[in-house]
């Protein structure tokens, strides 16, 4: 059986935990891997780690992936990869630049499904104050970075990375969930 996983790359309140959802009610093979995350702000969706444990996992070669973001350091651990797809599950991981995503499929041999997460910049704004965000300002500079990020990518001739671009902002969770099942069980 093919192992799979599932990249959704995205600025700040482009869906990426509301997909997520619809794809684990949907089909229950799917699953958020939960980031490390050391420092402060949200937990929901991470496991909370100090600097320390990440700098030991760091040099036992577990780090696959490891962005700085808000103040706070990120990090994709391959053990917990390898414990969802050894499970029969399909991990969903969370990618807000392109450099982490090619790292991520690079270094993980997976048959990866990337689906770009877009929406308009005031869409992120808009999103961000009604979810309470006290950092917006923050969350519409990812959106730039995110932005400049493909223009780069783009301008240096790059083959964009992606299966499937949804604009969420136009499609309903559930038919953005299903479009990504069946790009990743053809």
């Amino acid at each position: 059986m093919t192992k799979r996983g599932v990249i959704l790359y995205g600025p700040p309140t482009s869906g990426k935990d509301t997909i997520t959802a619809e794809l684990t009610n949907q089909n229950d093979r799917f699953a958020l891997l939960a980031k490390l995350k050391a420092g402060t702000g949200r937990t929901t969706g991470y496991r909370r780690v100090s600097a320390a444990d990440l700098a030991a996992l760091r040099q036992t070669g577990r780090l696959v992936v490891e962005t700085e973001r808000y103040g706070n350091r990120y990090a994709v651990d391959r053990h917990d990869i390898n414990a969802l797809t050894n499970a029969g599950g399909v991990p969903v991981v969370h990618i807000g630049n392109l450099a982490d995503l090619t790292e991520l499929r690079a270094a993980v041999p997976l048959d990866w499904t990337s689906v770009r997460l877009a929406i308009p910049r005031e869409v992120c704004a808009e999103r961000s104050r009604q979810r309470g965000d006290v950092d917006t300002p923050a969350r519409l500079r990812a959106w730039d970075e995110t932005d400049a990020d493909l223009r780069q990518g783009e301008a240096r001739g790059l083959a964009l990375p992606f299966n499937l671009v949804i604009h969420t902002d136009q499609a309903e969770p559930a038919e953005s969930a299903r479009r990504i099942i069946e790009a990743v069980n053809p």
